[in-house]
């Protein structure tokens, strides 16, 4: 380059040099005055500002304050407005929350879930879920302390939300409870295999040979969401809320991918290929074939899957079919008295029932198992739970019922009756023959007796119905049940049902008044054993004469049987004749002697050690009944003459 540009560069250099000197000098001071008129600006700005800054600063402060005297308020209580559902708790000491938590679980376990179906057209219907279904049971400790730690949580941020939450609004907290999730499930699953319509999608179809196959029918459906109805149910148990849940279904289209499909395919032969299921217990084997075991297996969609279970209707029929042969009706010894002791004449027996729903549980489980990733549980063999049925008469336990002696008896005689009422008599005193009462138990005639009729082996007797001659089973068996009545008297048993005869008996008189009827199925005759021992009733009958003999314990009881009195007799109206154009003509048959009307009454006192066990007076009141006749029509030309040997018909 040549000399005369660099002699410009330096020449431009040297002319730039004092304007970069220039910004190097200090700036012009400020004066005075402007510093004066900054700090007033700055004055006005703080008198603006200083009392919202300590207005604010002040709240805060006071707020810290009211939260720290809060929380020492509430030191040994749980804060306030915490609740579990509509229990308010706030403010409770951890020995007063249980006490106002467990009468509503309580309540609450004791009373049913109700789940209704309400589906936008078609039958509403309701289910009833049961706590013990779903093993449900509250963890009210655990309840307590998860009150007790609201504000109180290791977190600080946690906790200072917490109690800032309480002061203000409700806090809830969910009950603790333990429940069987797998039990719940299957309840809804079941609900939802009754009233789901699934959309028509894959599903099996049974070809034989131990083979499914598909079946591609495709159509919408209806299904409910089954998780929304565990959650709401779970809703209500963790609020202890007794509300009934209202659900309905929902429009579904067909889902299960063709991949989905094959694979519910393959588990459902898969169950098939393992075989037969055995169900055994000590020598008792049953097999459920191939077959069989297909006709158990479902299929239905859930959500892009085919789901494979067991249908437990179908499952429920196999297993009853099994207890059929299974079960056993346990064999109660037989007592009878023998020179003034009760002994064992017959040995009784253990019979044998099927656990049915644990059966149908396993059954369930073993092939399920087959598909099942992992499984320990048996997959071809079930055994069977079968329980041990106690005779409820035993005979290795006769000792301890404390039939040492004999307590009490009572006649009664049935001399006149005709062939079928002592036929009767006989068949209702056999069935009570052997009765063993326990101490607190109730003992009813008519449900020892059973069913009254021919099947049983009891004879028609002619009773009047209707002003008509009818026959009827069992006439004779207030024979029976008087004789009770007065057994038990006599043995100072409590009397709890006890009618008199709507008219007077010859049979049971004397004494008036202490007869008592019975009807299938009411009037009853009933007493309680109150005696500690068991009460062992023995039946006789000896020419026309029944007794019924208690066998016990006797004990320090003293019973006072007042003498029966009659009063208030009503003499018999006039004999009353009905015509049955049947009969021949001039035909006279006396139906029923006429009866007179009263009023009874006996008094009766039983009393132990001091204390009163009963004490009544047993009142009777008994209709007057006319002579009654069934005659044929009238002959003009005769009066027929009354025969005074004719037979009457027999009385109850």
């Amino acid at each position: 380059m040549s000399d005369k540009y660099y002699k410009l560069v330096a020449k431009k250099k040297t002319k730039d040099a004092p304007a970069e000197k220039q910004s190097q000098e200090p700036k012009v001071k400020i004066s005075k005055r402007q510093q004066a008129k900054e700090m007033l600006a700055k004055l006005e700005l703080w008198r603006r500002i200083k009392w919202p800054i300590i207005g604010i600063g002040s709240f805060l402060v006071l707020f810290l304050i009211a939260l720290g005297i809060y929380s020492v308020a509430y030191g040994k209580t749980s804060y306030r407005n915490v609740y579990v559902g509509e229990i308010n708790l706030g403010g409770k000491s951890k020995a007063d929350i249980t006490p106002l938590l467990k009468p509503s679980a309580d309540q609450f376990l004791k009373s049913d879930i109700s789940l209704k179906y309400q589906p936008e057209t078609g039958e509403a219907k309701e289910y009833k879920v049961s706590s013990a279904e779903l093993g449900l049971s509250y963890d009210l400790d655990k309840t307590v302390n998860d009150v007790y730690v609201v504000g109180r949580n290791r977190n600080i941020a946690v906790s200072f939300y917490q109690q800032l939450k309480t002061l203000f609004i409700r806090y809830h907290v969910d009950a603790s409870y333990n429940i069987n999730q797998d039990a719940l499930e299957k309840k809804v699953s079941d609900i939802a295999d009754e009233v789901d319509v699934p959309e028509k999608d894959f599903a099996l179809k049974y070809a034989g040979n131990g083979v499914f196959e598909l079946t591609s029918d495709k159509q919408e459906g209806k299904r409910i969401d089954q998780d929304k109805l565990i959650s709401d149910v779970k809703f209500l148990i963790s609020n202890i809320k007794q509300n009934q849940i209202s659900f309905k279904p929902q429009i579904f289209r067909p889902q299960i991918t063709d991949a989905n499909a094959q694979v519910g395919l393959a588990k459902a032969n898969k169950i098939l290929a393992a075989g037969p299921l055995t169900l055994s217990n000590d020598g008792q084997k049953f097999t459920l074939d191939v077959d069989t075991i297909a006709g158990l297996i479902g299929s239905r969609p859930k959500k892009k899957t085919m789901e494979i279970y067991i249908v437990a209707d179908k499952n429920a029929k196999q297993v009853t079919g099994i207890a059929g042969q299974i079960d056993k009706v346990a064999g109660n010894a037989i007592l009878a008295a023998q020179d003034g002791k009760v002994i064992v004449s017959s040995e009784s027996q253990y019979g044998a029932q099927l656990d049915q729903d644990q059966t149908k549980i396993d059954i369930e489980n073993a092939l399920m198992a087959r598909i099942a990733e992992d499984s320990t549980v048996n997959t071809t063999t079930v055994t069977l739970k079968i329980k041990k049925v106690a005779p409820e008469i035993d005979s290795a336990k006769l000792a301890s019922y404390g039939l040492t002696e004999l307590v009490a008896t009572g006649t009664t005689n049935f001399v006149k009756s005709p062939a079928n009422r002592i036929h009767n008599i006989t068949v209702g005193a056999t069935a009570i023959n052997g009765t063993l009462v326990k101490p607190g138990e109730e003992f009813s005639t008519l449900g020892k007796l059973g069913k009254i009729d021919a099947s049983t082996g009891y004879l028609p007797e002619l009773v009047i119905k209707n002003n008509k001659t009818v026959p009827d089973y069992g006439g004779g068996l207030c024979q029976v049940s008087t004789t009770l009545f007065r057994s038990a008297l006599n043995a100072g048993m409590k009397i709890t049902a006890r009618s008199n005869h709507s008219y007077r008996v010859s049979y049971y008189e004397p004494p008036i008044g202490m007869d008592a009827t019975i009807f299938d199925p009411a009037p009853d005759f009933k007493f309680v054993n109150n005696y500690s021992s068991y009460i062992f009733i023995q039946s006789k009958i000896v020419g026309t004469k029944i007794t019924f003999e208690f066998y016990g314990t006797k004990d320090s009881r003293v019973t006072e049987i007042g003498q029966a009195v009659g009063y208030d007799y009503v003499e018999p109206p006039a004999a009353v004749e009905t015509v049955d154009p049947a009969l021949p003509v001039g035909t006279r048959n006396l139906v029923s002697h006429s009866h007179q009307g009263a009023s009874a009454r006996f008094h009766y006192k039983v009393s132990k050690d001091g204390n009163v066990l009963q004490e009544t007076d047993f009142l009777s009141k008994y209709v007057a009944l006319p002579e009654m006749w069934m005659v044929g029509p009238s002959d003009p030309a005769a009066v027929p003459a009354v025969d005074p040997a004719a037979t009457p018909a027999p009385s109850a």
